[in-house]
């Protein structure tokens, strides 16, 4: 580290996609993984990769497609980057900083902070800054008084001069809102993706990304909770592997929020379990990552209302099976099997779950849990195997209660392609949600 800081140089730690490139004394070449990149120099990331860059120790920038950065300053107590167009998502260690302010170049003036999650982006001489946790401030190009952003807060350089707001004050701005939605996805999903590969950013950083996933998820439930589907959609496809973490911290801030725990337990596991399948290879795969998150989405929704259990179970199974069905769906997973297999771990998991929370429940569990994945699976256009979703709620039911839990009689599905409603609300998911699938 200290090498580096004295020449001046930031390293690329990681790199999702292909045709970055980096210019240096107006010579341009491929940017790879590890380079070492001096000030002055510009990164370009192109329509089909992110860059992951530490500028300074504690400091973690993910430079989105279509960006263009230059690495502004790094020297001194005011390392910068400038933000030409495009986005860019910032994870700070205040420890790793030592005191130093990191900060963002906008056409509004430099947007620092210390400890924190945010996100910024410039489009010619409009930009946003949405910041996830902790606080940033903007010093205005040639003076004035400084902007300072709180956790859920967001300047918006077409609203009110970038005067800070929040989501509920841009409640009845559909244009805003949207773009307050993709830029916490945008950061989540950075952060997600840092906590899924100690091996690229280390074991330090990696479990500092952790922690700062929860807080990120927590201000989202709490502050922006509109955004809520498109932002475990998106984090779960760029790191699968969090997706658990993803739905036990949103369903767990719900619960101590007071909101309706099973309408956001299922419109987080169905977002979850689309964006992680999204990314699965077969359909074995797309069926792991749905039994992972309809476990740990039962589970923390029985804890939080356990007298629900079967209600619970049953709106985690149907979710989790619709959203696991589509996401498969969209990576190009599709045939007669994969129907059965996704819908029966998706009624696995969430007996499972709730069973472990509820043992006395668990006949109860496994036939909603049954009749929640079959539900799901046609609402999602699969055809089902009812007698094997049927079996293996059943099996999830007896694992999860310690019991022996006689399998639920078949539920009938309805012909493919049948609407059903659903036991709660939904919020509906793009499918056609921009992220780049990050590797673990």
């Amino acid at each position: 580290m200290a090498a580096r800081a004295a020449a001046q140089e930031a390293k690329v730690l990681k790199i999702v996609g292909t045709g970055a490139t980096v210019t240096v004394n107006g010579a341009t070449r491929p940017l790879n993984e590890n380079d070492s990149v001096p000030q002055g120099a510009q990164i370009n990331t192109g329509a089909n990769a992110e860059v992951y860059l530490e500028a300074v120790s504690g400091a973690i920038a993910t430079i989105k497609k279509n960006s263009q950065i230059e690495v502004e300053n790094l020297s001194g107590n005011n390392p910068t980057l400038n933000l030409v167009r495009g986005n860019i998502v910032s994870q700070l260690d205040e420890a790793k900083l030592g005191g130093k302010s990191y900060g963002v170049r906008t056409p509004k003036g430099v947007a620092a902070a210390r400890g924190t999650t945010y996100t910024v982006e410039v489009q010619g001489t409009v930009y946003s800054v949405v910041t996830l946790n902790g606080t940033v401030s903007i010093t205005p190009v040639g003076g004035g008084p400084v902007v300072t952003i709180n956790a859920g807060g967001v300047s918006i350089s077409t609203l009110n001069g970038g005067a800070p707001t929040t989501s509920a004050e841009l409640a009845n701005n559909p244009a805003a809102m949207a773009q307050v939605s993709e830029a916490a996805a945008i950061a989540v999903s950075a952060v997600a993706v840092v906590a899924a590969n100690p091996g690229n950013f280390g074991a330090s950083s990696s479990g500092q990304a952790s922690t700062e996933l929860t807080a990120t998820l927590q201000t989202v439930t709490q502050s922006i909770p509109q955004a809520v589907a498109q932002v475990a959609a998106s984090a779960s496809a760029a790191a699968p592997s969090q997706a658990r973490a993803i739905v036990e911290t949103v369903i767990n801030q719900a619960a101590a929020s007071g909101q309706n725990v099973a309408a956001v337990a299922q419109t987080v596991t169905q977002a979850a379990a689309q964006g992680a399948a999204s990314t699965a290879r077969t359909a074995a795969g797309a069926a792991a990552s749905t039994r992972a998150i309809a476990n740990a989405a039962a589970t923390a929704a029985t804890n939080a209302a356990p007298a629900q259990a079967a209600q619970m179970a049953a709106a985690v199974s149907q979710a989790a099976a619709q959203g696991g069905i589509q996401g498969a769906a969209q990576a190009g997973i599709r045939g007669g099997a994969q129907g059965t297999l996704i819908a029966a771990s998706a009624s696995n998991g969430s007996a499972m779950g709730a069973s472990s929370v509820a043992p006395g429940q668990a006949a109860n569990i496994a036939a909603a849990s049954s009749s929640g994945a079959t539900t799901g699976a046609s609402s999602a256009g699969a055809t089902v195997n009812t007698t094997a979703v049927a079996n293996s709620a059943g099996a999830g039911a007896s694992s999860g209660s310690g019991t022996i839990v006689t399998p639920p009689a078949p539920t009938v599905a309805a012909p493919a392609g049948v609407p059903q409603a659903p036991t709660t609300p939904v919020t509906p998911i793009n499918p056609d949600i921009n992220v780049s699938p990050a590797g673990n």
